[in-house]
């Protein structure tokens, strides 16, 4: 996966990340994730490797709270980039936030959800957090229904406001480290096939309108990786309108992209890329969830930012106080 948006730790983190998920075996794309055969062994490895609980010392109730915890925001979004890449599908990233926001201290091993994880995973969480903190054990609902990466789905109401707040940003930058992973597992495993396929005697990315689809790509994320790292600079700032600009205008780059590279990793496929055997899916269906995540209505916010050219300029232009 890419780094180059992370601090050298981070990308030390991500290494090892990368290096244990390796040999993982992914579930069958499509099938219902946390029914997989090896889904709780592969969760019990990331809770006792201390992935799902790096933010747990982080105060998410203010911008300047973020600001003070960026070494771990850090941490968590190596580790979730990673594992998304890799096309392990976990709730490790719902976990991470949930922690953050709970007011009260949450044993490490349950699965734990709050209103920013849109439901997903809900079913089967036994601990939910609710927007003031608070701690709720459960037992397990079991699968009611499942999102387009086949992640247990409990659909209800999406809250509002979430976004405006500290801990709806946590979430925001959260998420979108896992589609900008996601998304270059995707180009990666594109690259790899057309590389290695070979039609009438040369590998396909010798054709020029192969390369040419598969750099336009990789532009793509490097856009969208920068978009994430002038995110991540401006939490170091803890000015909060600067820091929700930055995550409207990542997150609606995010999801064109997640769309772009999905279905143009599968045009490069071919029919192959929705085997059984092909791991691509595993990449595509998490961009094609996580895009729709929490905007029902396809909205990002857009509408609420200042039509101002002052006041559009203060708000966009970039961050360069701190770099990564």
């Amino acid at each position: 996966m890419s780094t180059t948006i992370l601090t050298d730790e981070a990308a030390q983190l991500a290494a090892t990340v990368a290096d244990v998920v390796a040999t993982w075996e992914l579930p069958v794309a499509g099938g219902l994730v946390s029914e997989a055969e090896h889904f709780h062994d592969q969760w019990k490895v990331a809770e006792e490797l201390g992935w799902t609980t790096i933010l747990d010392d982080v105060d998410c109730t203010s911008f300047e709270g973020l600001a003070e915890s960026v070494e771990f925001i850090d941490a968590a979004a190596a580790v979730t980039r990673t594992l998304a890449g890799a096309g392990a599908v976990l709730p490790v990233r719902q976990t991470l936030v949930a922690r953050a926001v709970a007011s009260q201290s949450i044993a490490t091993g349950p699965i734990v959800v709050s209103a920013h994880s849109f439901g997903v995973w809900d079913p089967i969480a036994t601990v939910f957090v609710g927007a003031d903190g608070t701690t709720q054990g459960r037992a397990a609902q079991g699968p009611v229904a499942r999102d387009v990466a086949a992640r247990p789905l409990r659909r209800a109401d999406h809250p509002e406001g979430l976004g405006d707040r500290p801990d709806g940003v946590l979430a925001q930058f959260l998420l979108l480290q896992e589609i900008a992973g996601a998304a270059h597992g995707a180009i990666e495993e594109a690259r790899a096939y057309v590389t290695s396929r070979v039609q009438f005697g040369r590998p396909l990315i010798k054709l020029p309108a192969v390369a040419q689809e598969l750099g336009r790509l990789t532009i793509a994320q490097l856009q969208l990786d920068e978009a994430i790292a002038e995110f991540a600079r401006r939490l170091h700032t803890a000015s909060a309108d600067r820091i929700r600009f930055a995550a409207t205008a990542a997150r609606a780059l995010a999801c064109d992209v997640a769309s772009d590279v999905a279905a143009q990793a599968h045009q490069l496929h071919g029919a192959l890329g929705l085997t059984a055997d092909a791991t691509l899916r595993h990449r595509t269906l998490l961009l094609w969830a996580d895009r729709d995540e929490g905007l029902p209505q396809r909205s990002w916010g857009v509408n609420t930012l200042p039509n101002c050219e002052v006041d559009l300029w203060s708000l966009s232009q970039p961050e360069h106080t701190h770099r990564l």
